[in-house]
């Protein structure tokens, strides 16, 4: 009698045996005949190899198991899988693996090359690609923050006798602000997000399994994003606190505490597209902040529309809001919402392993394991 030793929930010919396992074996390349060899169960006699062969190149070139877990899970490789595969997860398959593939000159001829992170300095985690779009959101963002304010007072009230000269100092001295405090704040955000990659770099060097990993990088970077937004407003208090508010049209202003939160809002919202980006999870990062240069220009847009005849209507939504709470209230809502979404999307996305890829892994020499051999079926 032959007992099988599958999982109870393992299905007798497991997805992922033939189908999930075409990473990187050359073309016409396939398993070999003991490996299709079935059990009277149904299942290959040693399925692990034919998994070995399909991501050969991987295994080779990884110095570490847990080099091998992140690609696999890149590949769609998770813990339901490795159960097919008589094991408890994708860690654990990922240290037979590493264990058994053979490396030698032929392995390291085909082994992938390994990238490299975008440079050395504090600020290369931040620099990313955005595209057009983004670069362009991005700039309209920055533009609001140091004009839009003073742009809906102007468009609501008038210039209420003011003269151009006035206009423009009251612009400047309004924008100053929040222009020192984001060019003082680029200095904290490189240095939180070097921070957060070393992090990340020693908990993927110290952790025994992907799970692990997540737990430990998710607090680490909620911390990251709360040390950023705590150094903008230090830096903001001070700035708007030292610069007067010079003459501007009659309109009620923005308390402190909204002022203060709705450039909190854009910071947290720039930071976390570009930690997002850093990382190669771009399309989220300028999503979120597309829409809110979206969210900013609508009630702009509405504002000006609202001078055509008979289209004065279109003036109320916005000037209720900005009469009740100040000007400050729309890039407040705009940012905020984007941001929190970010955040929500950047906590479970940046705690897996294989967005942090190679490149961020410790280089320390691979540990020595014993070789595992094949499950074989008793008698």
């Amino acid at each position: 009698m032959t007992t099988s030793l599958r999982p109870e929930n393992a299905a007798p010919n497991p997805v992922g045996i033939a189908e999930a396992t075409a990473g990187d074996a050359a073309p016409g390349e396939g398993p070999a005949p003991e490996e299709t060899r079935a059990h009277p169960d149904g299942t290959p006699a040693d399925p692990v190899k034919a998994l070995l062969r399909r991501h050969h190149a991987l295994c080779a070139g990884a110095v570490d198991p847990l080099e091998i877990a992140a690609g696999l899970e890149a590949r769609g490789v998770c813990d339901r899988v490795a159960a097919a595969y008589r094991h408890r997860d994708v860690f654990a398959l990922a240290e037979e693996l590493h264990a058994r593939v053979e490396r030698g000159q032929e392995s390291e001829r085909t082994a992938e090359p390994a990238p490299r992170p975008a440079g050395g300095g504090p600020c290369a985690v931040l620099r990313a690609g955005w595209g057009t779009t983004g670069s362009l959101a991005w700039l309209w963002l920055a533009a609001y923050a140091l004009v839009g304010d003073g742009l809906v007072v102007l468009l609501l009230h008038g210039r209420r006798g003011l003269s151009p000269q006035a206009l423009a100092s009251a612009a400047v001295t309004a924008a100053a602000p929040t222009a020192l405090a984001l060019a003082c704040s680029v200095a904290p955000a490189a240095w939180c997000a070097h921070w957060f990659a070393g992090r990340a770099r020693r908990v993927l060097g110290a952790s025994r399994g992907l799970a692990e990993f997540g737990r430990r990088v998710r607090p680490a970077l909620l911390v990251t994003v709360a040390l950023f937004v705590g150094a903008l407003l230090a830096f903001l208090w001070p700035a708007r606190t030292a610069l007067p508010a010079g003459p501007s049209p009659a309109a009620p202003a923005a308390t402190p505490l909204l002022a203060y939160t709705a450039v909190a809002a854009l910071g947290g919202l720039i930071f976390l597209a570009r930690l997002l980006a850093a990382h190669g999870l771009a399309r989220p990062a300028v999503a979120a902040v597309l829409a809110a240069a979206v969210a900013e220009a609508v009630p702009l847009a509405t504002l000006l529309a609202a001078r055509l005849p008979g289209c004065e209507a279109l003036r109320w939504p916005v000037g209720r809001a900005a009469d009740a709470y100040g000007p400050a209230a729309i890039p407040l809502v705009a940012c905020a919402l984007p941001a929190l979404a970010l955040l929500a999307h950047a906590v479970p996305a940046l705690s897996r392993a294989s967005v942090h890829g190679r490149g961020d892994l410790p280089h320390v020499p691979p540990a020595v394991s014993p070789p595992v051999a094949p499950p074989v079926p008793t008698a």
